[in-house]
């Protein structure tokens, strides 16, 4: 039998967490626990699932980088199975980290946390699927999201995993730039 403990893991953008969930293997299968109300309670994550999303992406796809402007969303994501890279934004308009970025490798058996007021965006290593448990409901009006190739956010997506083939829907490739959304919030591009 082969298991693994809860491992809770800051990473550079406060509030945002690596986590390597409860899981348990032996002959008959598996086992994951990816959310304890009370045992992320004691590292510092007020969370309440309200609705969970299973997303599948192929190859090569990018999404993002999404968030919601009203009734923000803390997210909760898990790769299932294949590979991706996500990226959290800062988009916390009195945060001292505002606009900076930080990357997560997404493998099964690991999940972020992405606290409300940040973007989250991935890229597909392989075919994958990955849930996003969320803190608030979606509400399709005050759905929004920054350009994944933003100049001023400078994300170092590693595009060469995937030969520089990316997949993007219509509405990723018009996505708001960096600038526009701080202009939307009344604040000056930093």
């Amino acid at each position: 039998m082969i298991e693994q403990e809860y491992k809770f893991v800051d990473i550079e953008i406060a509030g945002t967490k690596l986590i390597h969930p409860f899981s348990i293997k032996d002959e008959r299968g598996g086992m994951i626990k990816e959310y304890s109300k009370e045992l992320f309670y004691d590292y510092g994550i007020t969370f309440e699932p309200v609705e969970t999303l299973y997303i599948a992406s192929k190859f090569g796809v990018i999404r993002g980088i999404h968030f919601q402007k009203v009734k923000k969303q803390a997210k909760l994501v898990r790769c299932i199975s294949g590979h991706l890279w996500g990226v959290v934004v800062d988009l916390r308009s009195e945060s001292e980290t505002l606009g900076k970025w930080c990357s997560v490798d997404l493998k099964p058996l690991v999940e972020v946390f992405v606290p409300e007021g940040c973007a989250f965006g991935t890229l597909a290593f392989e075919d994958s699927t990955f849930t996003c448990v969320c803190g608030e409901k979606f509400y399709a009006e005050y759905d929004d999201g920054i350009r994944w190739d933003d100049k001023d956010l400078s994300i170092s997506w590693p595009l060469e995993y995937i030969s520089n083939k990316v997949i993007l829907s219509e509405r990723d490739r018009n996505l708001q730039t960096y600038h526009s959304y701080l202009k939307s919030i009344g604040k000056k591009n930093i």
